[in-house]
């Protein structure tokens, strides 16, 4: 027997390599010495192109019907959509092709959940595209003529929807929610008691939570806006979406404080109600007198709790038996994380009584280049006052600074700034309150009026401040709205004012009138008593000294 003839390795492997460029197929395998005996006579025809071969491709030879497969040049499938849900009572359509060549037999497959086994779909082989409306985990791949097969395509997954409706609830029970709020939306499963959920949620934007039906929002903020869904998941199966709920979330809120009444008698009751948006939502109010703060560079008031005024109902709270000027402010809150709004502006009740610790007096309107000014001053027994005023808007601001002796806030009446005025101490005393009501400097005049009460059977001028260069020769005054005086005095004097003459003046001017102005007369006994001693003297003295003055004005 000829001894064995040995392959250079180089021919060795060009010959494998020709072996593999030929066509796959499909064939039976020889026995042992046949195979032997081709594979030598198909070596010998490739060995003077064995040294130049640069091929690295491989062919995989099988037994038994095995096929030649070729592992880098296999073509893979490729299946479309990758990922789909199928809505309740839907379906999709999944497509399969294999790049270069459209005579591939398509072989479809299924798994039901993941982790578990494909299982081929037997009934749809050969289909280039289906319908499914069952989820899964699908694959496709091709099989040429010649038996080769693809690589297995991209993984299909689709999720179908159970004919199960998740429910969304919110505690608190409200969607109109404030900045820095708390609240918690719930998402439970009716009929889905014994199964393992996971859950989504919508907006999108929010992280899903797998372990829990619940999700709360603390300190929420703008981004946390939304109409708000979750359903339930399981495997490869929803639920469908929930109910909506809009959550709408706006600035912290400031409540609305109001007082009735806000001038009183001494010894009255007042009423305080505090007003929120949607009232009925589980609000509780808590109520506080405002006091003067003596720290210019900080608020004006600080605030102490009125008896009994901690976190009650929305009934309003009425305080009884007030005897001077007083502010007060609330504040609401809701909640389980306890959420307190802003303290409302401060609001006033201004008493009549006579005996305050001070008192603010308004001295007369003194022009100055053309413009109109007014004081007022502030005095009392208390070291240190400032003047004060309702609403604080708009021109003057009568400042927060403490001045010792006597407060004194000068008004340019040029800007229309109406207002109350009042005094205040460091000690936290208040002095009485004027009303006054300003005018544009050339939208009118305004009435001179003593702020203060006069004494029956004095002498009394009240006068009409035109403001402006007369043009017509007339003023009209009015009492009670009825002319009393019309001429070019621009003054109306009383030489002795008595009771009746009380109640309110204004004037006309130029076709223009000025605000009313309550002038208030009071009995003096003192005067009657030196009246009476006098008796006919005394008025004559009053009379002179009055025609003096008048003589002295009209010169």
């Amino acid at each position: 027997m000829a001894p064995c003839k040995m392959l250079h390795p180089l021919l060795f492997l060009s010959a494998l390599i020709a072996l593999a460029e030929q066509r796959s197929h499909t064939f039976r395998s020889p026995g042992p010495v046949e195979s032997l005996l081709r594979l030598d006579q198909q070596l010998a025809g490739f060995e003077k192109r064995a040294k130049h071969t640069t091929h690295t491709k491989l062919a995989a030879l099988f037994s038994d019907d095995a096929q030649v497969k070729y592992p880098f040049d296999t073509p893979t499938a490729t299946l479309r959509p990758m990922r789909y849900e199928i809505p309740l009572g839907g379906n999709v359509t999944l497509s399969c092709f294999v790049d270069g060549s459209d005579n591939w037999t398509i072989l479809w497959y299924r798994a039901a959940t993941y982790g578990s086994k494909d299982e081929p779909m037997t009934e749809y082989e050969g289909k280039k595209a289906i319908n499914v409306s069952q989820g899964g985990i699908y694959h496709c791949r091709g099989r040429s003529d010649s038996g080769s097969i693809t690589h297995q395509s991209n993984a299909a997954i689709i999720e179908d929807t159970l004919p199960i409706t998740a429910i969304l609830t919110m505690k608190p029970n409200w969607t109109k929610i404030y900045m820095g709020e708390t609240f918690t939306v719930r998402c439970d499963i009716q009929g889905g008691e014994g199964t393992y959920w996971s859950y989504d949620w919508r907006p999108k934007r929010f992280t899903t939570y797998y372990t829990t039906n619940e999700r709360t929002f603390y300190n929420v903020g703008w981004e946390d806006n939304g109409d708000y869904q979750c359903r339930g998941k399981t495997d490869l199966s929803f639920t469908q979406w929930s109910n909506v709920i809009p959550v709408t979330v706006s600035f912290k809120l400031h409540p609305v404080l109001t007082v009735s009444p806000s001038w009183l008698s001494p010894g009255a009751s007042v009423t305080l109600n505090c007003e929120v948006e949607y009232p009925s939502e589980g609000w509780s109010f808590s109520w506080y007198k405002a006091v003067p703060y003596y720290k210019i560079t900080e608020e004006p008031y600080t605030y102490e709790l009125l008896p009994d005024g901690s976190k009650t109902a929305q009934s309003p709270y009425i305080i009884t038996g007030q005897t001077s000027t007083a502010a007060y402010v609330c504040r609401a809150e809701r909640g389980s994380n306890y959420y307190y709004t802003y303290y409302s502006d401060p609001k006033f009740v201004w008493s009549a009584d006579a005996s305050s610790a001070a008192s603010l007096t308004v001295g007369p309107v003194v022009q100055r280049l053309g413009y109109d000014f007014v004081k007022l001053t502030c005095k009392g027994n208390s070291s240190s006052w400032r003047v004060r005023k309702f609403p604080e808007n708009g021109r003057p601001y009568c400042s927060n600074y403490w001045e010792s002796g006597e407060s004194v806030c000068t008004i340019d009446t040029t800007y229309s700034d109406d207002g109350v005025y009042w005094c205040e101490s460091m000690l936290k005393e208040f002095s009485n309150a004027v009303n006054i009501t300003l005018q544009d400097f050339y939208s009118g005049p305004l009435m001179d009026i003593p702020v203060d009460p006069v004494n029956e059977g004095t002498f009394v001028s009240l006068r009409c401040n035109l403001r402006r260069k007369k043009i017509f020769p007339n003023v009209a005054f009015y009492h009670n709205d009825k002319l009393i005086q019309n001429d070019s005095r621009d003054e109306l004097n009383f030489l002795a004012v008595s009771k009746s003459d009380e109640g309110f003046y204004k004037c006309q001017y130029s076709g223009k009138e000025s605000p009313s102005r309550y002038m208030t007369v009071k009995c003096d006994a003192a005067i009657y008593e030196s009246a009476n001693k006098k008796g006919r003297h005394w008025k004559w003295s009053v009379r002179r000294a009055a025609a003096a003055k008048q003589k002295r004005i009209f010169l």
